[in-house]
């Protein structure tokens, strides 16, 4: 496979992979607009502008204030962190909530002589009422199907109620009555439009429920792919491969390889309850790994009682490591044990490796092979570093000893320093964080 350089993805905002599955909130946002809370504006719009012109309708600041109300209402619905039965309640009542006082405050009693308010009033606590059906029925097939055709039934009603309004010339809230329905159903052009009208809400509702119900499952099944390969590639390397597929390609980059194994494990596996020894791993690995996230280190690896890891600067790496030394050690003293350390920096090749059918997001080259050298080398609580390492820190250790290593594949021994922390370790501030 010929080696590539990944594309830069400069000042571009990356989606996580949440925002992937759930949506984005603008996403969102236009989601309730354009099916729930523009609803009514839009509808009013059409019908002021066939009546009486586009001249009378942009004259008129309820209009606008209509249009406002709307939007805010879809931002909140689009926006909640927590969607509870509650919020959707509410937030379906916001746009009228927020529009009946402003127009009452230009127009004064001439609001409630208007039939059009009684049906924007109505409408929304009809779509607030479905929304928390909605909400409540989302983890039931047949539930969801019944509260997505009330839902799209009750929002297509919308359209006949205002020609209804329109066409006898309804002017107060008095004449909007049973009476004045059945009079109008006496044509059947009227019936016509209304059974139409609701026989295409069952199709849309219908339609809604399928979608939802496939959307779940497939939501389900991201939720578990994401997980599965998280535990593999990481999250951050998973949304950076997501927007640039390139991303996972073989390339060289200079890393900060970090080794660590336990010194005297194999003998203590030996003597030991293999439930114990697999109980005491895990909590190893979850612990290391922890420290290794909060320096700003890759995905690591485990191999046994081994990790590896990189970094993309030698200072976060070198921190790394005394933290870990440092808190795995009452860990580790459980069983009189203790790790070693190796930190190496240098050229690698990284990328996915492997066949068609099984690969692995994984680093080779001579760097990694040092790293591996220095860490046999480090004894119970010893970090040992390279001199390609130790000249990078910022700050290196003033008292670190030194001692001269051969090892394999080098035909000069290499000058290593040794570190032993003591006190507990914090992160840098300003410490960058590994990209991939």
């Amino acid at each position: 496979m010929a080696l590539q350089v990944p594309l830069e993805i400069s000042g571009q905002q990356t989606m996580s992979l949440q925002e992937r599955i759930e949506g984005t909130p603008t996403a969102r946002v236009i989601s309730e607009f354009v099916t729930t809370s523009a609803l009514f504006p839009v509808l009013d719009a059409i019908q002021v502008i066939s009546v009486e012109g586009w001249g009378r309708y942009l004259s008129e600041p309820a209009h606008y204030i209509l249009f406002l109300a709307a939007f805010i209402q879809a931002w909140f619905l689009g926006t909640v962190p927590t969607k509870r039965w509650s919020t959707i309640f509410f937030g379906n009542l916001l746009g009228f909530a927020l529009y009946a006082p402003i127009d009452i405050a230009i127009e004064g009693l001439r609001f409630f002589q208007e039939p059009y308010h009684l049906v924007f009033g109505g409408f929304s606590l009809l779509m607030a009422v479905t929304g928390v059906l909605q909400h409540l029925a989302r983890q039931t097939t047949l539930r969801q199907i019944f509260t997505s055709l009330l839902a799209n039934v009750s929002r297509v009603l919308l359209l006949p109620t205002i020609y209804m309004i329109s066409e006898m010339h309804l002017e107060l809230p008095s004449q909007f009555s049973w009476a004045a329905f059945v009079e109008y159903m006496q044509h059947s052009g009227h019936r016509f439009i209304l059974f139409s009208v609701i026989f295409f809400g069952i199709l849309l509702g219908l339609g809604e429920a399928q979608r939802l119900v496939y959307l779940r499952v497939l939501r389900l099944l991201a939720e578990q792919l994401k997980k599965y390969s998280a535990w593999s590639l990481g999250e951050e390397l998973i949304t950076t491969a997501l927007d640039n597929p390139e991303a996972l390609q073989l390339h060289r980059v200079e890393r900060t390889i970090l080794f660590m194994d336990i010194r005297g494990f194999t003998a203590w596996t030996e003597s030991s309850e293999p439930q114990y020894v697999v109980d005491m791993l895990n909590r190893y690995y979850r612990e290391a790994e922890a420290i290794i996230q909060e320096f700003g280190g890759h995905k690591p690896s485990f191999t046994a009682d081994e990790i590896m890891t990189r970094f993309a600067h030698p200072e976060p790496a070198f921190a790394a490591a005394q933290a870990l030394q440092v808190r795995l050690a009452p860990l580790l003293a459980e069983a009189n044990l203790a790790v070693g350390v190796g930190l190496h920096t240098g050229e690698v090749i990284e990328g996915l490796m492997g066949s068609e059918t099984t690969r692995k997001y994984d680093i080779i080259g001579d760097a990694v092979n040092t790293a591996k050298r220095l860490e046999s080398s480090a004894g119970r609580g010893e970090i040992v570093i390279s001199a390609d390492t130790f000249r990078r820190l910022p700050a290196p250790p003033a008292d670190a000893p030194t001692r001269s290593l051969r090892v394999k594949g080098k035909t000069d021994p290499l000058t290593v320093y040794v570190v032993t922390p003591e006190p507990a370790v914090s992160p840098s501030p300003g410490v960058p964080l590994e990209t991939a």
